[in-house]
């Protein structure tokens, strides 16, 4: 923006008013939701601590424990505790291997993509800590053993606590391997990425509840405009309104965001502006907007939606040339977008306590989703008459459900693409006239006609 100023770190910082204010979402918990090592370490602490207080428990412990201990020498524990981690690491690698099979599989034949799916798992997030931490606590314990100044038999409670863990290890690992076998069905893949999207966008739905109308926004000269820019690089991976909220109304500013989630982010690129803008260092504004590596699933439900649009297309490929695979994916869209169909959508606007405007963020209308779920599928299956009648029937299913003009303007229009895309690479083919009639049939749906069965050709 020609003459707008910058927010930079040469310019003095002011305090900002304390506040206490509401919040899209926190930082630590989000870190939580994503990281993938706390809960490692935290099982091996927790094995660790075990190891120690039940080989060596404290004076007020020990009768507590002697009444559910083993019988043992020190030699004849240490064996028992030898025995139960040669069991464990061996379901561990059963674990793993078999994780990695499926993870390979899955990333060549449906998408690389899916392999966020596996790591945000039960397998990666609380199977594998069960295991981490029934192995330290049997090693911390095989060697607290070795200071134990008698060798007569005596309650050894750390006995107890070794079975207890390798029966909570082998029930694990039954849980992956069924939940492995049925992620391997690409029925159930489909219908978990269709399930994150749909949780993810309630999720967004609920920040909305307090929004306001989209008004057309003042026009502001650059002198009265400040820019403010990313200090780092990455993909947006949410928008902290609320507090952006509380900060403008402080201040009796309007913040405009221009990046939405999911975009990515150079470093020094432009976030958003800030009218009328004053020569101060406002460092709340980038922490409102959380940059990650890569776009997260949590609020992004483009995310999810390209993800079930890649194996679609990945199915539609010569070199897998598996079509069902392809409408299984347009089914779960169907049902996506039909949810997505009521919710507010489009660029949010968040007013403060006297009604007046002041966080302007941007989103995607329902017509982008519309737009992202059918045309690259459209692109890679015009030719293939099933697919092509899956997506008539999509567009059928949201405009017969359409509550806005402007939603059954949308679907009119992919119809109509649909239908052109059909034409150009069909010439000739016997089955056109059905995909002619169907498209016809699924435009009458809007105007209150009844819903059409579907074409055997489409099963």
């Amino acid at each position: 923006m020609a003459g707008a100023r910058t927010f930079g770190h040469g310019l003095e910082r002011l305090p900002a008013p304390r506040l206490v204010a509401a919040h899209d979402f926190h930082r630590s918990r989000w870190w939580l939701r994503q990281s993938l090592w706390w809960m490692p370490i935290v099982g091996a602490l927790l094995g660790g601590l075990m190891g120690v207080v039940l080989v060596r428990p404290p004076s007020g412990l020990s009768p507590v424990l002697r009444g559910v201990a083993w019988d043992a020498s020190v030699v004849e524990a240490r064996t028992m505790l030898s025995t139960v981690l040669g069991i464990v690491l061996t379901s561990l690698s059963v674990v793993l291997s078999l994780s990695m099979i499926v993870v390979q599989n899955a990333a060549a034949q449906y998408s690389p993509r899916l392999l966020r799916m596996y790591l945000r798992g039960p397998g990666i997030r609380f199977i594998i800590p069960i295991f981490i931490s029934t192995s330290i606590f049997c090693l911390v314990a095989t060697e607290m053993l070795g200071f134990t100044p008698t060798d007569g038999r005596y309650p050894r409670p750390a006995l107890g606590m070794a079975m207890v863990l390798l029966i909570l290890c082998e029930a694990a690992l039954v849980f992956h391997v069924l939940n492995t076998f049925q992620l391997m069905r690409v029925e159930n893949i489909v219908r978990q990425i269709r399930q994150d999207a749909l949780d993810g966008a309630r999720a967004l739905a609920r920040r909305r509840r307090h929004d306001v109308a989209p008004p057309q926004p003042a026009r502001t000269s650059s002198q009265d405009t400040v820019v403010f820019r990313a200090h780092g690089q990455g993909f947006v991976v949410d928008v902290d309104g609320a507090s952006l909220l509380s900060w403008a109304e402080a201040r009796g500013l309007e913040v405009h965001v221009d990046v939405a989630i999911g975009e990515p982010v150079t470093r020094g690129a432009v976030l958003g502006r800030v009218a009328p803008g004053r020569p101060e260092v406002f460092p709340h504004l980038e922490k409102a907007i959380l940059l990650g590596r890569w776009r997260e699933q949590g609020s992004d439900v483009a995310l999810c939606m390209r993800q079930l649009v890649d194996m679609a297309v990945k199915a539609l490929s010569p070199a897998v040339n598996d079509p069902y695979t392809a409408l299984e994916v347009v089914d779960q869209l169907t049902f996506l977008l039909c949810a997505l169909e009521p919710m507010r959508l489009g660029p949010r606007v968040l007013a403060d306590s006297s009604g007046r405007p002041r966080v302007f963020l941007r989103a995607a209308t329902f017509r982008d989703y519309l737009s992202l779920a059918t045309r690259q599928i459209l692109r890679y299956g015009a030719g293939e008459p099933m697919v092509v009648l899956r997506l008539q029937r999509l567009a059928g299913e949201v405009g017969q459900r359409a509550t806005t003009e402007e939603t059954r303007q949308a679907v009119r229009d992919a119809l109509h693409l649909i239908q052109a895309e059909a034409e150009r690479a069909q010439v000739g083919m016997p089955d056109l006239p059905e995909v002619r009639r169907h498209g016809v049939a699924m435009e009458r749906l809007m105007e209150g006609g009844g819903m059409p069965p579907v074409p055997m050709l489409a099963f």
